[in-house]
């Protein structure tokens, strides 16, 4: 069993850096109530994946099929600046805007994915490809992630502040638009680089069910990160572990760990009322 799961080490690495990044900015994405914006954000980056496959299938921009991340990042990117700036704001509540973005970019991203010649590009739409993470890739997430940590740790009390008292931070001279702006903009830059690996279904799981585990368990703000953060690589590890030998989907064995733990957190939340 060990050796078996040796055998696709880079793709754990992989895994686990995903799973760091997104439980991190996760804990944002629930406290704000911004779940559906996560949602929206990881299928307009499924729908540039699949429109690079599809252009590359009909012979146009062939380079897009190695390198699907970059038409993913502009949609991505496009993303943020709208639901950063406010969109939807008028006549239309800002989650119907939100619903019609998910709904749209998710029709077009199996539609153009259905009519690409890219063999099995349907599953890897749907699921990832997480076993076929190369050191490289792993590198390419590390270099994303990185940097998008160390924002937040370095403006950790701007980013909460921001978030959770925003008529006192804009009282007191914060510029609220700018640092709502930042949070959505390394949200969308993680979710692009982390779904061309991971698929929907993952990248949205690790925003968010572990950080539901940490708020369930701590009563901080510094124990829910920590809390979010270790369930998320004990989800990644133990799935991942459980995947290679059992001749599951990585994906899906993962979520299924992840929700294991948030239901186990559930148990003790319980237990501490009592």
């Amino acid at each position: 069993m060990f050796d078996a799961v040796l055998l696709f080490r880079e793709a754990l690495y992989g895994a686990l850096v995903i799973g760091l990044a997104c439980s991190v900015l996760g804990v944002y994405v629930v406290l704000r109530r911004i779940v559906f914006v996560g949602a929206a954000l990881a299928e307009l980056s499924s729908a540039g994946i699949a429109l690079a496959l599809w252009l590359a299938g009909r012979g146009w921009m062939l380079g897009l099929a190695t390198h699907p991340i970059a038409l993913a990042l502009i949609l991505t990117i496009a993303g943020v600046l709208f639901f950063g700036a406010g969109g939807g704001r008028g006549k239309i509540p800002p989650d119907a805007t939100i619903g019609v973005t998910y709904a749209v970019a998710a029709a077009m991203g199996i539609i153009l994915i259905s009519k690409a010649k890219t063999g099995e590009a349907h599953d890897i739409f749907l699921q990832g490809n997480i076993l076929g993470i190369t050191r490289a890739d792993t590198m390419v997430l590390i270099a994303v992630a990185v940097p998008v940590l160390v924002v937040h740790a370095l403006f950790y009390k701007e980013f909460l502040f921001v978030s959770f008292d925003r008529e006192t931070a804009r009282t007191l001279g914060y510029r609220v638009n700018f640092w709502n702006l930042l949070l959505y903009l390394t949200l969308g830059l993680v979710i692009a680089f982390a779904m061309q690996f991971a698929g929907v279904m993952l990248v949205f799981n690790f925003l968010v069910l572990p950080a539901v585990t940490g708020l369930l368990i701590s009563r901080s703000m510094t124990g829910t990160f920590f809390w979010s953060i270790l369930s998320a690589l004990l989800a990644a590890l133990i799935g991942f572990s459980l995947s290679v030998p059992f001749d599951l989907p990585s994906g899906p064995a993962i979520i299924a760990v992840s929700g294991a733990l948030a239901a186990l957190a559930f148990l003790v939340r319980l237990a501490q009322r009592r």
